[in-house]
């Protein structure tokens, strides 16, 4: 059995209601207040609790606290009715290099895995990148993945989707839509937490759904350049090929000489190479921007 004082298992008990509760950590303020000490005090108590191991934290991301022990070691919660200091998000500008910053000064770099759902083999790639708005978060996915920026698109976070400014006009009928503009990745973890799951869609026709999932946020390292691409697998589909299905039998055709479409597919896109993936060159790709929609 894990160790603890009783003091420390105060902690760990509303840190786990919270979380079970709320489906995110709570914030060291909301811990201060409910333990009734000061935000100093809760803050040298993460940090007792990550020494002995209890828990765990990412650097620079708020409620990130994962417990590392059994829940059944941990005593019940029997202070105050826990509540959330903030009830309802509300898009707003956001907090100046505080979310987006490690807590060592430098700054915070968040590592995402994509995957283009429904991929068989899956197609996906690992990339890195600095705080930035969902705005340019899109045309880097586009650019790792090798899409051409030539449709809609839109993300999708805890039932909330998040869309291009310019298509809100017409989505005004769309109960639940929220435009993206200023809305940064920090805004996202610290509303969410550190396990960060976002859905992005690309051209509606074709609908292109990918998994942007959170793997970890670290400092930045000194000399390299962000963002990046990391690793990945397999060629991005060629554009307007009728989504995953139409990929399937466009591959069949293209890599098979003998099926009734290959020339007709061969001319049309191209010589094409399912397997075919570069890292490097999607780096080079996501630092260089792509062109407007």
């Amino acid at each position: 059995m894990p160790e603890f004082t009783p003091t420390q298992g105060r902690y760990l008990a509303y840190i786990l209601a919270y979380t079970e509760g709320f489906g995110l950590p709570p914030a060291e303020s909301e811990i201060a207040a409910a333990i009734g000490v000061s935000p100093p005090s809760a803050n040298q108590m993460m940090k007792t609790l990550e020494k002995k191991r209890l828990i765990r934290r990412q650097s620079g991301v708020p409620r990130s606290i994962e417990i590392l022990i059994e829940r059944d070691a941990i005593p019940k919660w029997k202070g105050k009715r826990i509540t959330r200091t903030v009830k309802v998000w509300t898009l707003g500008k956001p907090a100046k290099q505080i979310a987006g910053r490690a807590g060592s000064g430098k700054s915070s770099v968040y590592r995402f895995k994509i995957t283009l759902q429904d991929s068989d083999p899956a197609i996906w790639r690992r990339i890195e990148t600095k705080d930035v708005t969902l705005e340019k978060l899109h045309e880097l996915i586009q650019a790792a993945m090798g899409w051409t920026n030539s449709h809609c698109h839109q993300f999708e976070v805890a039932g909330t989707r998040y869309i291009d400014p310019r298509l809100m006009e017409e989505a005004m009928d769309d109960f639940g839509a929220v435009e993206y503009s200023g809305l940064r990745i920090s805004d996202l973890v610290s509303r969410h937490g550190a396990r960060l799951r976002i859905g992005y869609e690309y051209d509606f026709g074709d609908s292109w759904q990918h998994e942007v999932v959170l793997e970890q946020v670290t400092d930045s390292e000194p000399g390299t350049r962000y963002p990046r691409c990391l690793d990945g697998a397999r060629a991005c589909p060629p554009e307007d090929i009728g989504g995953v299905y139409g990929f399937a039998d466009y591959v069949e055709a293209i890599t098979d000489p003998s099926h009734s479409e290959h020339d007709e597919l061969l001319d049309w896109h191209g010589p094409f190479d399912p397997s075919a993936f570069d890292a490097t060159q999607a780096s080079r790709r996501m630092k260089k921007g792509l062109r407007a929609w």
